[in-house]
């Protein structure tokens, strides 16, 4: 039972850090090489308000509205002049990414931090003592995977998502405000972001390059889900069992040059992504 918990836990938080980067790369094509520095906008801040005695959980979503501000200057001075050219929108978030990191060294030092986890409490699953902030994390990721599929599926908010995402020049010419649309699509993918770093920094290790490991792999299972949530999902459950088994039974250091790999080759197996779309 511990196995399988662990391997819920290794695709929930998977599935924290990936939420930000797929609705961004699914609405917008745009490859965010800041997410790393923008959860590490989210953990910083955590950090920040734990030390001014704010609760951890209102701190988790007061560092969300952080790194959504950070999101949403970003978009409006770099991001909205270069949707049409994602080679430029590539270099242009790796650039702010290491401005963000150089900027929380400046503030905060290079030495690492540390945050107190909210309970250190277990709590018996069929059995078997597990981290109760482990599982919460877990219902958390689950949770979010469950309202965007209600929002996707039955809102009118999801209608105009999917619309812009299947054609853009004629969900404007029907009246939708797309510039708005990617705007927010931009500012909620950053808070998820923020709100990933604030989460996941009481279990890892806090410096300026947070992120950075974990958004790698998470970059590939965007890639893998093919701009649909069902894939995302399975996307998520193969790379983060994958990488959580590896690293168990065999190799923690290799773990994520296996998951990369086998990455690839779904990708080579199919481009389109692994979700399979109705005719």
């Amino acid at each position: 039972m511990s196995l399988s918990l662990d391997i819920l836990f290794g695709v929930g938080s998977l599935v924290l850090v990936v939420v930000g980067l797929f609705l961004i790369f699914g609405l917008l094509h745009v490859i965010n090489l800041a997410h790393a520095g923008l959860m590490a906008v989210g953990v910083y801040a955590q950090v920040s308000f734990r030390e001014h005695d704010i609760p951890f959980w209102p701190a988790v979503l007061l560092s969300a509205l952080v790194a959504g501000a950070v999101g949403a200057l970003v978009e409006v001075v770099v991001i909205r002049r270069l949707y049409a050219r994602p080679l430029d929108t590539i270099l242009a978030t790796w650039g702010i990414s290491l401005v963000i990191i150089q900027l929380i060294t400046l503030s905060y030092g290079p030495g690492n931090k540390f945050l107190d986890l909210p309970t250190v409490s277990a709590t018996s699953v069929f059995g078997t003592e597990y981290s109760t902030y482990r599982l919460m994390l877990i219902l958390i990721a689950a949770a979010i995977v469950a309202a965007l599929g209600a929002i996707v599926r039955f809102t009118g908010l999801g209608l105009t998502v999917r619309a812009v995402m299947a054609n853009e020049p004629l969900a404007r010419s029907h009246g939708i405000n797309t510039i708005r649309a990617r705007q927010i699509t931009f500012i909620v993918g950053a808070a998820f972001a923020g709100a990933a770093g604030a989460l996941l920094g009481p279990i890892q290790g806090i410096d300026p390059n947070f992120g950075a490991t974990a958004v790698a792999t998470a970059f590939l299972a965007v890639l893998l889900a093919g701009r649909t949530l069902p894939g995302l999902v399975l996307s998520c459950v193969l790379l983060g069992a994958t990488q959580t088994l590896f690293a168990r039974y065999v190799n923690a250091v290799w773990a994520s040059a296996v998951v990369i790999g086998l990455a690839v080759v779904l990708l080579r197996i199919r481009p389109e992504g692994l979700a399979f779309r109705r005719a």
